[in-house]
């Protein structure tokens, strides 16, 4: 049994409840658009809001040369097609399409409506080729200001089988926690705190009420990724400073090692002293 997880701080609802009140589903005509909206639905608070925004990046289809008209037509097709059939999976309070660069209409409309957790599907691909190439995921891991679920198959509209926690005493690490055993609490899935062995091991991560930790004797992302399963669901935090555009190695070596699903917890920066 579980060690019940302290409450989030913050007003309103505690727990994963505060973080999948409001979640924003990205849709870009891929059908990884649709593991993140069964994804995200699955994660969604019993009353909280679900809302699908479809973009179609028209300026895209300029790379097709003189089939740029044909290829314009089609792209909207496909991610109008892709809305659709997210319509269909989930019960979502609200989908609508437009056009434009995704990323950035997903920031913007998550700051506009105050959502508190941004899903977006992930192709296939390798950190260094994500990094030097770009894509939806590494400009979401950049320049969103919420809470992100990276989504890829394995789970949905079922939920994951076991959810993997980083654990190594930092406040990012505890509100990951905090979120991964509420989420695994109403969900009923089991929950795996990990625990790397490498280095100075703070004493409090290994407190009497973390008896269900893994402890693992090597580094902490190659733990958290051991630990995990194509069906699982991966829980890290991680903060921003202010006034600085984030960049997280750690979480980014955990997105892109990953076999499975990933949530990036934010936390909010600190008040200036």
């Amino acid at each position: 049994m579980h060690a019940e997880a302290p409450a989030a701080t913050g007003s309103g609802a505690t727990g994963a409840d505060a973080i999948f009140g409001h979640v924003l589903v990205g849709i870009d005509g891929t059908p990884e658009s649709l593991v993140a909206a069964a994804q995200g639905g699955v994660v969604r608070a019993p009353d909280g809001h679900l809302e699908l925004l479809a973009v179609a990046e028209r300026h895209l289809a300029a790379q097709a040369g003189f089939a740029a008209a044909l290829a314009d037509d089609a792209l909207v097709a496909d991610t109008a097609a892709e809305l659709a059939q997210a319509a269909e999976l989930v019960d979502a309070d609200a989908a609508r399409m437009t056009s434009g660069n995704l990323v950035k209409l997903l920031c913007d409309e998550c700051s506009r409506r105050g959502a508190t957790l941004i899903a977006i599907g992930v192709r296939p691909h390798r950190r260094l080729s994500a990094l030097t190439f770009g894509g939806h995921d590494v400009e979401a891991l950049h320049d969103t200001r919420c809470s992100l679920l990276i989504a890829r198959p394995g789970w949905g509209p079922h939920k994951p089988d076991r959810i993997v926690v980083s654990v190594d005493g930092s406040p990012e690490a505890h509100a990951a926690e905090v979120v991964g055993r509420s989420l695994g609490a109403r969900l009923g899935c089991d929950v795996v705190p990990v625990v790397s062995l490498v280095g100075e091991v703070d004493a409090g991560v290994l407190r009497k009420e973390r008896e269900d930790a893994l402890l693992d004797p090597r580094p902490l992302v190659e733990a958290v990724v051991g630990a995990s399963s194509r069906g699982g669901l991966i829980v890290v935090g991680r903060g921003r400073q202010r006034g600085h555009r984030w960049r997280g190695t750690f979480v980014e070596r955990i997105v892109y090692s990953a076999r499975c699903s990933v949530l990036v917890v934010q936390q909010e920066p600190s008040a200036p002293a």
